[in-house]
């Protein structure tokens, strides 16, 4: 589409009424003109129309053959069952499931448009705190696959121009607008279906463990343990180590190189960043007491003295800078240069930040940008062979496919409040790398772990019904989705996107498959990001775009 692109340092603001008017245009124009019915397969009812409509549009003869291609998870290949009976049931498809480990999967997903597979996938995203993390790398088309997660190659002007805008958009009324025209376009447009909002969900041994919240981002799934900054911490019953576990192996040590939860989850302890986020989602000094914003794009931080890093080095402004500066050129570079333009130095325990255009969502930003020590930053320690950061723990050893461990630093820099004691009361982490998860659950209740944060969604009921387990439910920031191949025919035509989202049995997956656990979704942001989605929003877009009537 033709539009006005508000573009880095231009200043202006985007016409949301054009946008939409020009949105809706497209539907029109796409709803237009003669159908020529398909004799072979009679359309019943208003998403198998739009499935007709599209299949005469592309030229296609049903029934179509095409794949959903899911990871080796049973939960996932109960999703995939009900969605391929919903397919076929109509006569327009002839649906296989292809079912393969993480690794082989996260290969084929990533190729798949480059490669032209006819395959619909089944996904996670796991989004943070900010609107754009669940909307930027999936749908924008700076984003294409392999560098980025726009799997699909997805490409929608009016998409790009909101995303854009959005970033550069300090006000939070105005990014909620925009944030919610942004979501009704791609409900409408469809590169993806959006199936069920996920919860995050901690159950632990109630004899052992005190005092546990669950963070409901999945990388922070173990702040609990220390979090001085957002003022939690937790204690056990019997003896000095805590025991977790993760669904999968530990696959980088560098924050330049994680994509992956297990390796943030595992991390999480060791490194800490200039800002934080609490577990309720309010912006907390971390290793930066204090911050302003001098204009629209420099922003000054004043450190924390006297903080250490685990190899011996004090905290600097030096840290700061080089720690932003390294991410160029790395799979993590977006993290930093969709926003940063250079660092300052003001003295030792001050710098400021210029970003290179307006950014919104700058705190939230930071809070993903760990702070390492020069020796990282100059090349004298490669952090994959062991991670160093200022956290209250740090690094022991990662036995592969088996545990990881971190031990109490007792120089950390936090000196105590009334919530909050000087040192951590747990003295070692190990956290079990169980990849199943009936084996996590009969860990857990053997005693072996004290904590999960990923038993099976059926079993949550029957531990909070037992007095000997704790468990914390709290919606996460995440949800779970199916991509089509738009680079493949019929999946071209908007109108067969439409139809088959209309066919996901959303309600019938939340409960045969999740036990109830999670809430059906609609559109991409999740409910955790209170305002820029709600209740009677979702509810609107779902009747005007999903439910058939």
């Amino acid at each position: 589409m033709a539009g006005n692109s508000v573009g880095p340092g231009e200043g202006g603001r985007l016409d949301r009424r054009s946008l939409l008017q020009r949105a809706g245009a497209a539907v029109v124009a796409g709803a237009a003109g003669c159908i020529t019915p398909n004799t072979e397969v009679e359309a019943d009812g208003p998403a198998e129309e739009l499935l007709q409509k599209g299949f005469d549009a592309a030229g296609i003869e049903p029934p179509f053959e095409t794949t959903i291609a899911i990871t080796s998870d049973d939960e996932r290949m109960q999703f995939a069952q009900l969605f391929e009976t919903a397919l076929e049931n109509t006569g327009f498809f002839d649906v296989s499931i292809d079912q393969r480990e993480f690794g082989s999967y996260l290969d084929l997903l990533t190729a798949a448009a480059d490669e032209g597979e006819n395959a619909m996938f089944v996904m996670s995203w796991t989004g943070g705190w900010d609107p754009d993390d669940y909307v930027n790398m999936l749908f924008h088309s700076d984003n294409h696959a392999p560098d980025g997660f726009n799997v699909n190659h997805y490409a929608n002007d009016t998409v790009d121009e909101y995303i854009d805008a959005a970033l550069e958009e300090t006000s939070r009324d105005e990014r909620v607008g925009i944030y919610r025209d942004l979501q009704e376009e791609l409900v409408a447009d469809a590169p993806a279906a959006f199936v069920r909002f996920r919860e995050s969900a901690h159950v632990w041994n109630d004899d052992v463990v005190a005092d546990w919240r669950t963070y409901p981002l999945r990388p922070g799934s173990y702040y609990a343990v220390y979090a001085p900054w957002a003022g939690v911490s937790t204690d056990i019953a019997d003896g000095d180590e805590f025991v977790g576990d993760l669904d999968s192996d530990v696959t980088a040590y560098d924050p330049v190189r994680m994509n992956d939860t297990a390796s943030s989850q595992a991390t999480a302890l060791v490194y800490e960043q200039l800002v934080g986020i609490d577990f309720d989602g309010e912006v907390r000094p971390m290793l930066a007491d204090e911050w302003e914003r001098l204009d629209a794009t420099t922003y000054r931080f004043s450190l924390r003295e006297g903080v250490r890093f685990h190899n011996g080095e004090e905290l600097t402004a030096a840290h700061v800078e080089g720690s932003l500066e390294r991410y160029e050129g790395t799979p993590r570079e977006t993290d930093v240069y969709d926003w940063y333009e250079s660092a300052t130095i003001v003295d030792d325990y001050t710098v400021d930040i210029e970003c290179w255009r307006e950014y919104g969502p700058l705190e939230q930003s930071l809070f993903n940008v760990p702070i390492v020590p020069m020796a990282a930053i100059d090349g004298d320690h490669d952090l994959e062979s062991a991670p160093i950061g200022t956290g209250p723990y740090r690094f022991v050893e990662h036995r592969s496919a088996d545990h990881w461990r971190l031990e109490r630093f007792d120089d950390h820099w936090f000196q105590g409040d009334g919530s909050v004691p000087e040192t951590p009361p747990i003295e070692t982490v190990t956290l079990e790398i169980v990849t199943e998860r009936a084996s996590r659950q009969g860990a857990l209740e053997a005693g072996n772990v004290h904590c999960s944060p990923d038993v099976p969604a059926a079993s949550l009921a029957s531990f909070e019904r037992d007095d000997a387990y704790g468990v914390d439910r709290r919606v996460g920031g995440g949800f779970d989705a199916v991509i089509y191949p738009l680079y493949c025919d019929p999946f071209t035509e908007r109108a067969v996107r439409r139809g088959c989202t209309m066919l996901l049995p959303r309600e019938q997956i939340l409960e045969t498959v999740y036990d109830g656990i999670g809430e059906v979704a609609y559109t991409p942001i999740s409910p955790l990001l209170e305002g820029y989605t709600d209740e009677s929003f979702r509810e609107s877009i779902a009747e005007t775009y999903v439910r058939p009537n």
